[in-house]
């Protein structure tokens, strides 16, 4: 079947099923059709309740499939483009951090199994009380030749105090250097947001490597995750992103499933929007 008929055919399933759960929501909602109730209606299951269970459970079904599939086990990693090993960097978007999350989340970057992975972590902020994210980094993956690091009194769209043209010019041409130079890298900038965070990240590694995996400061990385999202993009062409499978530390068991239950659903949007 001709890829543009797929992703056609796909378009118009998702619309359909859009569509449909609307009108059923509209429905239940216009008549308040209840199949059962307590006397004075204090609790009750309706026909809205059933078609929000029945939409949950189908996007249940349709994750616990896809995890079965990318679960196999012994796939090797097929290279369609090439034999020559790719490169890979992991860009960790840091700011105003809890200490410890950020530790656990540089060590597990540490533990990955992927050979030459390049860490960048760019922090969003360059003032005293922003510094000690980067005695953090020196702790965990500092102390080496492959290490390096350089604070930045601007970014790449707003020049910090002092900074005159050629100075500024300087900078990124530093900013570039430390990265391409480093296994290990961490780059202190003027506050401009996330966004702006990853434009750094992005510009400083430009073409330097074959992808591009990103995370926040507070996670924690499985070590085949690398590995596991180069398969997918390395095994179908017609991928260009690959979302990994969050999922939320809590110690509070209530809180765990509600955030979990939150982030499947966001995943799940972001799934059918790719898809749409």
């Amino acid at each position: 079947m001709p890829v543009q008929l797929t992703t056609a055919l796909r378009v118009v399933g998702t619309s359909l099923f859009a569509l449909i759960v609307l009108g059923g929501i509209l429905a239940a909602y216009v008549t308040g059709y209840q199949f059962i109730h307590t006397e004075k209606h204090y609790l009750s299951f309706g026909l809205y309740g059933a078609i929000l269970g029945l939409h949950l459970l189908i996007q249940s079904l349709f994750a616990f499939l896809e995890h079965r599939r990318m679960r196999r086990a012994g796939r090797p990693l097929k290279l369609h483009c090439s034999q020559r090993p790719r490169s890979v960097a992991l860009c960790i978007a840091a700011y105003q951090e809890d200490p410890e999350y950020l530790r656990k989340c540089l060590r597990s970057a540490q533990r990955i199994a992927f050979p030459n992975l390049k860490v960048v972590m760019v922090v969003d902020g360059n003032r005293q009380e922003d510094a000690y994210m980067l005695d953090i980094f020196h702790e965990v993956l500092g102390g080496t030749e492959q290490a390096g690091f350089f604070v930045w009194r601007s970014n790449f769209h707003e020049a910090g105090e002092g900074e005159t043209e050629a100075s500024l010019q300087e900078g990124m041409e530093r900013v570039r250097a430390v990265v391409w130079a480093s296994t290990f890298s961490c780059i202190m900038q003027k506050w401009g947001g996330k966004r702006e965070v990853m434009y750094t990240a992005f510009k400083a590694l430009g073409n330097s490597v074959d992808y591009i995996q990103v995370c926040d400061s507070d996670t924690v990385l499985d070590p085949a995750c690398t590995i596991e999202m180069l398969r997918v993009l390395e095994e179908d062409p017609q991928v260009g992103g690959v979302g990994g499978d969050v999922q939320v530390r809590s110690n509070q068991g209530f809180l765990r499933v509600g955030a979990s239950l939150f982030c499947f659903q966001t995943q799940w949007d972001m799934l059918r929007k790719l898809v749409a």
